[in-house]
């Protein structure tokens, strides 16, 4: 039989005070505990495992003899002997430990529903623990231990239920006026404000509207993605907008007022005379509102593109012609 390092089973030192050793325990009893890992065999061994540990180091009489224990077996390793020759039983009850009983007077079943403490802890610490072992075993492994080592009755571990992360497709204009919609989640109707100025992407949260919790514990939350559906004439940019207008030809040339496109409606912009293909002009205030702000907005660019006419009478080809011959540009004769 091996000798058990309760210290490294804690991951804390040798000289590790009781509250440290504590703090260690409890970390671990909450990720290993039966109740947080149902139906899983190896947490509940290393729960049995850290729960035995936390026996021993938490208790100022058990470390004591175990510490001894420690020495007088690193003396007789070094000495030449092998695991199987020290005699455990022997050395225990030397120490007066096999036959006294222990101050919580608990047996094995107590603490682990049916599964013993380790050979190596029943042959040191003995006495009241080998007694009872016909106790009816119980569900949950070690909860009694644990819920006193917590300072709570016992009973089972509440635990939040799951969040559920859903979707939620708006348009661009509800997205810049913000709107209110009506969606449907694990079979229950329920609205949601959509503020406006939201991103593409932004979640929100609905605290208490996930999974229920189980054995008591809080519902869990509902987190709503926001996908803003692409437009037909805005793409955005952070709080701004862009888009793109088709400009007359002679409007580029020799200037002009042309209407545009905002989110709410057309308004007039002035074309600068012999403006070129993709010049951008900033309508200030007319981007999407910024999101969680009152009154701010950010601006709209517009592009302008050339619109060239398709289609030219003979009197506009021989004026074409003529300014051509002005500029000293050869173009086609008809």
């Amino acid at each position: 039989m091996n000798y058990k390092d309760y210290y490294s089973t804690l991951g804390v030192k040798k000289g590790a005070s009781k509250d440290e050793i504590k703090k260690a325990y409890r970390k671990l009893a909450r990720k290993y505990h039966p109740d947080v890992n149902p139906d899983d065999e190896t947490a509940a061994k290393k729960f049995r495992e850290i729960s035995e540990a936390y026996e021993v180091l938490g208790n100022e009489e058990n470390r004591k003899l175990y510490d001894q224990l420690g020495s007088d077996w690193k003396r007789y390793k070094q000495a030449g002997g092998q695991n199987t020759d020290f005699n455990w039983q022997d050395w225990a009850r030397s120490q007066g430990a096999g036959s006294r009983q222990h101050a919580h007077s608990r047996t094995s079943e107590d603490f682990f529903g049916g599964g013993d403490f380790s050979d190596f802890f029943e042959q040191i610490f003995g006495g009241g623990f080998h007694a009872g072992r016909q106790g009816q075993r119980r569900t949950q492994a070690g909860a009694d231990f644990f819920d006193q080592s917590f300072g709570r009755q016992a009973g089972p571990v509440t635990q939040k239920g799951k969040d559920i992360q859903a979707e939620l497709d708006i348009t661009l204009e509800e997205a810049y006026t913000g709107t209110e919609k009506s969606v449907r989640v694990n079979k229950n109707q329920m609205k949601i404000k959509i503020p406006k100025g939201i991103h593409h992407g932004r979640r929100l949260k609905l605290k208490g509207r996930g999974h229920p919790g189980s054995r008591g514990g809080e519902p869990g939350d509902l987190y709503i993605r926001i996908s803003i559906k692409p437009h037909d004439v805005f793409t955005r940019e952070d709080d701004n907008l862009h888009a793109a207008v088709d400009v007359g030809l002679y409007q580029m040339l020799l200037g002009g007022v042309i209407r545009v496109p905002t989110m709410n409606g057309r308004v007039k912009i002035k074309v600068p005379p012999e403006s070129q293909p993709g010049k951008v002009m900033r309508l200030a205030g007319y981007g999407m509102p910024v999101f969680q702000s009152e009154n701010r907005k950010g601006d709209l660019f517009v592009t302008l593109q050339v619109s060239l006419p398709e289609k030219l009478s003979d009197e506009e080809k021989k004026m074409l012609r003529e300014l051509a011959a002005l500029r000293g540009e050869k173009v086609q004769d008809s």
